[in-house]
């Protein structure tokens, strides 16, 4: 199978699973919203921040590493050297969540609940990293099937949990555990699956070569956590549980789902470009075609936040979650535009260039998201840090121009000409949610939204489809791209 099968095959599997993980990471979060108050969703959130500074040093960015690497330049030893360090390093991690970060956090956010949620919570940074090689030897085979289905069925039997404990009484505990059966679950399923198995072996030279690529993925890693999380960090001190968890429904139902649909994309990519990291041109060809179809698919989703969100929230969830609305519909906003260059980091570390991916990294957390976010929660809440995402997002995406002329060739241009007209269409059309009020106005004009975007994306659905039924036909197909 040549390399366009096995990137159409990854896509399609992810695919697949993004439809079932996402749509079921939004039914449960609704279902567990209806069921639960918003304070409860700020206490798993005042945790979540403290836990991701740990996770981002997870396994020391070496499964990047092993995944980023040529075939002739990686050694069996390699892979045992990364799961025994991994392992160690994981439970080194947890020992400082335990008895370290979590009186920290406590205290932090006047909490007591954090002292056991956060160990608990730990668990899981052990288990995915017992399942971390694994998945590598996996993704390098571009064989994401056996990715994508254990996922899933650690996800539904996760989220039954979790909607049981809900309706019987365990309030926050019903969100904790969702996240720990699912990892845990994970650890037997991909052990199953993957043929690779880890020996009693160890090498300094191995882990020297593996770490010095790893180190500069773990300071991106450390650098985007912190763009990603300021605000769960500013909301929940300076405006409390409540607060937090109003806004964290709307990241959750805005950024988790096109962070998710992104990373199907990405996953199977980074492992692509690594593959061509020797050949510039087929390499921007197929970033290209990364934009156009996560613009295609995520668009239409943000597009129908944006214009009815408020009817969704107050129907689908009732008042409790009013406030909920404007952020959510700010964040929806800000991932339009950031889906234009949301893949540049992963294009830059697949082309073996981790250092300057973590300058980057640097120059846009700390010059940018970090005092727009700040700014805005300081003066206005939860509507200003969601307005300050949409500003700090606007002015990295003219900074991710500048990056990808230099170092890939890319230009502005370019870039627009393959998503331009969709983009154009998604921005006039949110605009039209400042002067329509009606809901059903509004629901008509989603509708023409989405036959225009069909129109316009026909023609690349159609080649999608054409390669899909040439693969299954044929079983091998000359690259004419």
């Amino acid at each position: 199978m040549n390399l366009k099968h096995k990137i159409f095959g990854g896509v399609a599997w992810n695919a697949i699973g993004l439809v079932i993980d996402n749509g079921l990471h939004l039914i449960v979060k609704l279902i567990l919203a209806r069921l639960l108050v918003p304070e409860v969703f700020g206490i798993i959130g005042f945790a979540t921040v403290f836990i991701g500074m740990i996770q981002v040093f997870g396994d020391l960015g070496m499964t990047a590493a092993l995944i980023q690497r040529k075939d002739k330049n990686l050694n069996p030893i390699d892979y045992d050297t990364a799961y025994w360090a991994g392992l160690g390093w994981a439970f080194f991690l947890a020992a400082v969540l335990s008895f370290i970060i979590g009186p920290i956090a406590a205290s932090f956010y006047n909490e007591e609940m954090l002292l056991t949620i956060i160990p608990v919570l730990s668990i899981s940074l052990v288990s995915r990293n017992l399942i971390a090689v694994h998945i590598v030897n996996i993704t390098r085979q571009l064989d994401f099937k056996k990715i994508v289905l254990p996922r899933n069925l650690s996800r539904i039997f996760a989220s039954a949990v979790a909607i049981t404990m809900a309706l019987t009484g365990f309030g926050v505990w019903s969100l904790v555990f969702q996240s720990v059966v699912s990892d845990i679950l994970l650890i037997f399923i991909y052990s199953y699956v993957s043929p690779w198995r880890p020996t009693m072996r160890f090498s300094r030279d191995s882990f020297k070569n593996i770490f010095s690529f790893g180190v500069y993925t773990t300071g991106t890693n450390i650098f985007n956590y912190l763009t990603g999380n300021i605000d769960y960090l500013l909301i929940g001190k300076i405006l409390g549980a409540h607060s937090l968890g109003i806004y964290s429904l709307g990241y959750n139902v805005t950024y988790v789902v096109r962070g998710q649909i992104m990373n199907v994309i990405n996953s199977v990519f980074f492992p692509v470009y690594s593959k061509l990291q020797d050949d510039l041109e087929t390499t921007k060809r197929y970033y290209f075609r990364v934009i156009k179809y996560n613009c295609i698919i995520i668009y239409p989703l943000m597009i129908g936040i944006i214009l009815l969100a408020e009817p969704l929230v107050i129907y689908g969830l009732g008042t409790k979650w009013i406030e909920a609305i404007i952020p959510m519909q700010l964040m929806a906003a800000a991932g339009l535009i950031h889906l234009l260059t949301s893949s540049n980091t992963v294009l830059l570390r697949g082309m073996g260039k981790p250092k300057l991916e973590l300058i980057f990294s640097i120059i846009k957390t700390l010059g940018v998201n970090v005092p727009l976010i700040v700014l805005g929660v300081y003066f206005y809440g939860i509507i200003g840090a969601a307005a300050g995402l949409l500003a700090a997002k606007t002015i990295i995406f003219f900074i991710n121009n500048i990056i990808l002329r230099k170092v890939v060739g890319i230009k502005f241009s370019e870039i627009l000409g393959n998503a331009g007209t969709l983009f154009l269409l998604t921005i006039c059309t949110a605009v039209s949610v400042l002067v329509v009020k009606d809901y059903f106005i509004l629901g008509g004009i989603f509708v023409v939204y989405l036959v225009l975007h069909f129109k316009i994306s026909f023609q690349d659905i159609k080649q999608i489809l054409i390669v899909y039924k040439e693969r299954k036909g044929n079983g091998v197909i000359i690259e004419s791209d």
